[in-house]
């Protein structure tokens, strides 16, 4: 939270393979902030209108009142297209920041980005359930539509995985109940449109 709250550190939690969370936000350097922790958030008029507010005491004139830069909300999105994912932030009374990650610039990543079409079920198949098959690990997402507060998270689904260099199968359950095995044309870093059977 912002005014009239001291400044709290933006947290960015790293899946260690479903084992544990790594704290990396200071590593990332999402923090400390580059543009500092406080923001100009309002101004008091201490000579007029606002003089008998506790702000005021001992100040003449116009007084402006800082408050904490705080985060409201977040999406993550492969804003650069390079196969790793981004954060943008939607900060109180300030301009966004713009998280780019460099992964894909210093390592080989290997993903998928899924992209649901319904027929009998929702166009976009919000409801769906996506299971990904990959080098024996099985990575599951749930498509909800939504991903936070006041926030929408990259559609199509994003599946980071990892070392694994092959993909061996896809099995979409549609919110109309019909579940859908695909194994054919599986290709990874890259884009693959999957539409519900009639």
């Amino acid at each position: 939270m912002g005014y009239p709250f001291r400044y709290g550190a933006n947290s960015v939690l790293l899946n260690e393979r479903g084992q544990h969370f790594i704290d990396a936000e200071f590593a990332l350097g999402v923090e400390p902030r580059q543009a500092g922790i406080e923001i100009p958030y309002f101004t008091i008029d201490c000579s007029g209108e606002d003089k008998d507010k506790g702000m005021c005491y001992h100040k003449k004139g116009l007084y402006r009142v800082l408050a904490s830069t705080s985060s409201r909300s977040s999406v993550i999105v492969d804003i650069d297209d390079d196969g790793d994912l981004d954060i943008i932030t939607n900060d109180m009374n300030d301009r966004p920041q713009i998280l780019i990650s460099s992964l894909a610039q210093t390592k080989k990543i290997n993903f998928l980005k899924v992209r649901l079409i319904g027929t009998t079920s929702n166009r976009d198949g919000i409801g769906a359930v996506v299971r990904v098959k990959s080098g024996g690990e099985k990575f599951t997402r749930f498509n909800d539509g939504k991903s936070g507060y006041l926030a929408q998270s990259q559609m199509p689904l994003y599946f980071g995985l990892g070392d694994n260099s092959k993909l061996d199968s896809i099995e979409v359950t549609w919110p109309s109940g019909k579940t859908q095995t695909v194994n054919q044309g599986l290709n990874l870093n890259g884009l693959l449109t999957i539409t519900e059977p009639r």
